[in-house]
């Protein structure tokens, strides 16, 4: 499910699994009178997208214990009023803020729409594990992409970026970084690390409002 949490002046919602974890900050109009946490069922959070997904204008959210509504105006519809109601899932969430790193020793900040052509493109080369590797330079300030498939052959790029920290060599399935990076909003991306092992953090490097986490492919 999809971990709403509703505090004074903001939604914070999270979702994850074994893989990955996404969490996007909403701020409201109206302020709460006090927090509240709740877990929205997968498939109604697909049919939120669905449904208001391009659209414009407000969204009210009422909600209690076991059911949530959302309910907004459009104009360009007959009903003006559209409503979606959902059961929640019962139960505590995961404690997912163990899985955000909280320190970096290697960041590298570079342009969203390079790093996601460089992917795109090695992920042609990247065999049925889905495997990129980056080696992260920060003398050169370089950050190499390298893919290979038995059948396909090898695939080497780079692009520049302002890297500090320690060099790195460190493998991610692409579809995942993929959906990471396409969400951010701002020209350029922010990728932190802890080690070779641990979880790629990804962010807009102007905004707060979203992070995206990726665990890596270990090396066998």
């Amino acid at each position: 499910g999809v971990y709403f949490s509703f505090q004074k002046d903001l939604i914070k919602m999270v979702a994850t699994d074994s893989f990955r974890l996404g969490e996007k900050k909403l701020f409201v109009k109206s302020p709460l009178l006090q927090e509240y946490a709740l877990i929205l069922p997968q498939q109604t959070a697909r049919e939120i997208l669905t449904i208001f997904g391009e659209k414009s204008g407000d969204i009210q959210i009422y909600f209690s214990s076991n059911q949530i509504l959302f309910e907004s105006a459009m104009e360009e519809v007959d009903h003006p009023q559209v409503q979606l109601s959902s059961k929640l899932i019962e139960g505590e969430y995961p404690n997912y803020q163990e899985i955000i790193p909280k320190k970096s020793e290697t960041r590298i900040v570079c342009s969203k729409q390079e790093l996601l052509n460089h992917i795109k493109t090695a992920s042609i080369f990247s065999g049925k594990a889905n495997e990129i590797k980056f080696k992260i330079d920060p003398k050169e300030k370089k950050l190499h992409l390298l893919s290979q498939s038995p059948d396909l052959g090898e695939y080497k790029s780079f692009l520049p970026g302002k890297i500090s920290g320690k060099e790195m060599q460190v493998s991610f399935n692409h579809r995942f970084l993929l959906e990471g990076v396409s969400e951010i909003k701002t020209p350029e991306v922010a990728l932190e690390l802890v080690g070779e092992d641990s979880p790629v953090l990804v962010k807009p490097t102007e905004r707060e409002d979203y992070l995206y986490v990726v665990m890596p492919i270990k090396a066998s």
